[in-house]
């Protein structure tokens, strides 16, 4: 029953006494003494279960990592690759000649191995059928029965050892010693505000294994990226970067093959196509090597090229593994909002207007007389919300093709603003801010929208200082992002670079705008943020947008290309804002590191 000599096997017994019998090496296991699945299994699943496992036998540890997650297209083999770890963990067990000693448990300690889905029915209908089959299979478990009375489960009471399958409650974990685990399907458990059921149900498998059995135990998670924020995508990054845990993505090409994928040409190439998938566009072939970031660029068998061109986002979630920012994204060319900001920054300099801590910049002044309209998205910061603040203009209008003229429009100023030690955030701070605005940086700000129900005193002071204010919700219309969408995918918006601290850890810094645009959701009955995710900011510049498409007082006046100056970058290396600065305004502002020297446009 091995591929070693007599000699070898009885060596390695003899190294390691606590055996009865030498547990197989992985493609031992898949062979016709134990699983007898070799000829069946995939090359790819065998290489993955290979850098798993080790290529040999250890008479410590089952696997060569204790933690490891499978993600990729449908159709790689995931399942396929639990349904052979999970009874790989159990052949190693069995071979001990006492496991409860081996592990320092009491005599009679039943020893688990956990199975978790997202509801029971899938936990037995889905892994757990393909375990049973390929252990009721196997001549190896022949060897050792299970209890007969139990359908759902096996239980070797030889040995007191269990597979069970299970949901993502914790009461499913309740009295077991879990010395190893597979979470199924990990972007389809339930996510609520306060609770993400499949990072509880890991956390709740990976403490019992450490607490019982040290780093002994192994916890396989398997499951497609639905989005670039969910658990999945989490754990994928994690892992990656842990030399104690193994991660892999996989394409439904690597997986199966490139003879799977078509014909051979006359050179015994198979057709493929090249694909920008940052920018969903497939590109020409000679140009794949030349393209500023290689990394964006895949080679993909030519039999996908229809699903690549209808539905991008789909097929770079379904076939190759690449999850979008969010299930079903709101604005799903994601590329595009970052070269919003590259325009701001070609023209104005990388420098943000506001830093990471609030503070606006003393070069922040306005040059010309352009009218400014605001939105602020008032925040109830008891709920860890903060308030979004947005300012912008017309800077010209552009020709759209087939004689349409729309705005161009130029965000000058965005804002997070959080109350501070979790208190709500100081209405009059913003009001003073507003102020400033107008009536010291010279901004001919006349109109501040607001959506909250908590502006009605705001809207009342406001009024006071003779600005105009109005009520625009972005929870009730939808117009306002499909505004802002229009512009973005049409190129005719920019915004200026904004880092804040990250709401999870305040030393880590987010390009706060780009972050929420990129993660907003359609759920068909408003525009929405993922669970954990924030759109304060983006609500703002939505109410800006909005404000500047439908007013055409906002098209007066408007600065037309030639009418900017070129940015001066002084001998010192200080650099002038034109844009931002009134004339004799004689501040300057150090260029910031990487800074442009390009003119305004």
């Amino acid at each position: 029953m091995s591929s070693l000599t007599l000699s070898e096997d009885l060596a390695w017994l003899r190294d390691n006494p606590d055996f009865g019998q030498r547990p197989a090496t992985l493609l031992e296991f898949l062979g016709p003494q134990y699983l007898d699945i070799e000829e069946s299994t995939r090359d790819s699943i065998k290489g993955v279960l290979a850098e798993i496992m080790g290529d040999t036998v250890s008479g410590t540890n089952p696997t060569r990592y204790p933690k490891a997650i499978i993600s990729g297209g449908i159709g790689i083999g995931k399942t396929t690759i639990a349904a052979i770890v999970l009874p790989y963990l159990v052949h190693w067990v069995l071979c001990l000649s006492d496991p409860q000693k081996f592990f320092g448990l009491m005599p009679g300690s039943r020893i688990a191995f956990m199975q978790m889905s997202t509801n029971e029915k899938q936990a037995r209908e889905v892994i757990f059928s393909d375990i049973k089959a390929r252990i009721n299979h196997s001549p190896w478990f022949k060897n050792y029965p299970t209890d007969p009375n139990f359908k759902n489960q096996f239980r070797w009471p030889e040995k007191d050892i269990w597979i069970v399958p299970g949901d993502s409650k914790e009461t499913t974990f309740e009295g077991y010693n879990i010395l190893g685990g597979i979470l199924d399907e990990a972007d389809s458990h339930t996510v609520t505000e306060h609770r993400d059921y499949a990072a509880a149900g890991y956390e709740t498998i990976s403490n019992r294994m450490t607490s019982r059995f040290g780093d002994k135990g192994f916890i396989l998670i398997i499951g497609q990226m639905k989005s670039s924020t969910g658990f999945a995508a989490h754990m994928v990054e994690e892992f990656a970067s842990d030399p104690d845990a193994y991660s892999h993505v996989m394409t439904i090409w690597e997986s199966r093959g490139m003879d799977f994928h078509g014909y051979q040409d006359q050179d015994g190439n198979f057709p493929t196509f090249h694909y920008d998938v940052a920018r969903k566009q497939v590109i020409p072939a000679a140009l794949a090597s030349t393209v500023a970031d290689g990394d964006n660029v895949m080679e993909i068998p030519s039999l996908y090229l229809p699903q690549f061109k209808t539905n991008p986002s789909k097929a770079l979630r379904d076939l190759a593994g690449i999850p979008p920012a969010v299930g079903n994204p709101f604005i799903s060319q994601t590329f595009r909002i970052v070269e919003c900001v590259q325009r701001w920054v070609d023209k104005h300099g990388s420098e943000s207007p506001v830093d990471v801590d609030g503070n606006i910049a003393d070069w922040f002044r306005a040059q010309d007389s352009v009218e400014r309209t605001s939105h602020m998205d008032i925040a109830y910061s008891a709920n860890g919300d903060a308030l979004g603040f947005c300012m912008g203009h017309v800077s010209e209008m552009v020709d759209c093709g087939d004689g349409e003229t729309k705005p161009f429009i130029e965000i000058d100023l965005l804002m997070q603003i959080r109350g501070q030690g979790g208190r709500q955030v100081d209405f009059s701070d913003i009001r003073r801010m507003i102020y400033e605005l107008r009536d010291t940086r010279k901004f001919k700000l006349k109109t501040v929208t607001m959506d909250g129900f908590e502006g009605v005193d705001m809207r009342q002071q406001l009024e006071k200082k003779r600005f105009r204010t109005d009520t625009l919700s972005m929870d009730l219309k939808l117009v306002p992002y499909h505004d802002l969408r229009d512009a973005i995918n049409e190129q005719r918006i920019s915004f200026p670079p904004y880092m804040v601290h990250s709401r999870k850890d305040e030393t880590e810094e987010v390009e706060i705008a780009v972050v929420e645009l990129s993660q907003l959701v359609d759920n068909h009955k408003k525009i929405d943020h993922p669970n954990k995710g924030s759109k304060d900011v983006a609500d703002a510049m939505a109410g800006v947008v909005n404000v500047l498409m439908g007013d055409r007082r906002y098209r007066r006046k408007v600065v037309r290309v030639s009418d900017y100056q070129p940015k001066t970058v002084m001998a010192s290396g200080e650099v002038h804002h034109p844009a931002y600065r009134g004339t004799g305004d004689h501040l300057r502002t150090p260029l910031p590191p990487g800074g442009s020297t390009r003119s305004l446009y």
